[in-house]
């Protein structure tokens, strides 16, 4: 795909979307389970691309960099969808969002940050990367995973701490490559 050499034409985004708006709605449907908050997913996920195409360093993995950041805003929303739930089920509290003061731009770094991360678990010894998946991607606690893998808490916090320091030289390896 040669045709990304001006990351800011209209034109990109048209077939970008084209090209992918299909396979964006199966994730984000998969994960939301509602057709209409898949929509939004697709609005929000082809806006932050749009938003931060200039990133894109290698246009060969689109594909990959636009499911991440379906899944993120997928997530994100089901997220917020449920925080408001809990919110209106308390006694009739006064519902105030939360303001996030970080920039568009900070959140999508962190994202792909994150996305990167969950890439490079993998290169982690065995021992690391299960403790890793848990706490990255299943948002366990210490004491949680633990107990799932009848592990002490402090081995626990050791791993992930090496596992952290290692997979941030790893990200920041290719970051600078």
């Amino acid at each position: 795909m040669d045709t990304l050499n001006t990351p800011s034409s209209p034109l990109i985004l048209e077939e970008m979307y084209e090209q992918f708006h299909k396979l964006i709605y199966h994730i984000a449907y998969n994960i939301t389970k509602d057709v209409h908050l898949s929509q939004d997913v697709i609005q929000e996920t082809f806006l932050k691309a749009y938003l931060k195409m200039d990133t894109l360093k290698d246009p060969a993995k689109i594909k990959s960099w636009l499911t991440a950041i379906a899944k993120c805003t997928a997530i994100d929303i089901v997220r917020q969808r449920s925080k408001r739930n809990e919110i209106c089920i308390e006694e009739h509290e006064e519902f105030h969002p939360i303001e996030d003061h970080r920039s568009l731009e900070d959140e999508i770094d962190a994202r792909f940050l994150k996305s990167s991360i969950q890439d490079h678990i993998t290169d982690l010894p065995l021992t690391q990367q299960e403790v890793m998946a848990l706490k990255v991607t299943e948002d366990m606690s210490d004491r949680e995973i633990a107990t799932k893998l009848n592990l002490s808490p402090s081995t626990v916090k050791t791993r992930f701490h090496r596992a952290r320091k290692q997979l941030y030289s790893i990200v920041q390896m290719k970051i600078s490559a």
